[in-house]
C-alpha cells in the first residue's frame, strides 16, 4: 500500500518542521516569514518542493547558476531581451526546470 504524504514526510524528517528545515537551506533562505509560509502548506507540496529544490541543488548548484544556463541555452550569440530575462529570473523552480528541460538541457 502506497504511503501517505504524512508518511512519508514522517519517515524522511521526522516531522513537517523537519522537512521545512531541510527546505530552507536548499531554497538559500533563512527568513523566518519563508518558514511561516512553509508550515502552512500540505505535506503533499512540500514533499515537490524538496524534490525540485533538492535536483536544482544537485544538478546546477542553485537557482542563480540554473537561470543564467536557461539564458545562455536559449540567447548563446547574444544577450537576452529584458522582458524574456525578467520573466526567468521571477520562475518557480519547477517552471525553470521545465524552461531548461524546453531549451534544450538534458
Amino acid at each position: 500500500m502506497k504511503k501517505t504524504p504524512m508518511q512519508m514526510v514522517s519517515g524522511r524528517f521526522g516531522s513537517r518542521s523537519g522537512l521545512v528545515d531541510a527546505i530552507m537551506p536548499l531554497l538559500g533562505s533563512s527568513d523566518k516569514e519563508l518558514q511561516g509560509r512553509l508550515m502552512g502548506i500540505s505535506n503533499k507540496k512540500l514533499l515537490r518542493i524538496h524534490e525540485t529544490a533538492e535536483i536544482v541543488q544537485n544538478k546546477f548548484g542553485s537557482r542563480k547558476e540554473l537561470v543564467s544556463k536557461v539564458v545562455s541555452l536559449k540567447y548563446p550569440n547574444g544577450k537576452p531581451d529584458d522582458g524574456y530575462l525578467k520573466r526567468v529570473e521571477e520562475a518557480s523552480l519547477k517552471r525553470l526546470l521545465e524552461m531548461y528541460r524546453q531549451v534544450g538541457g538534458k
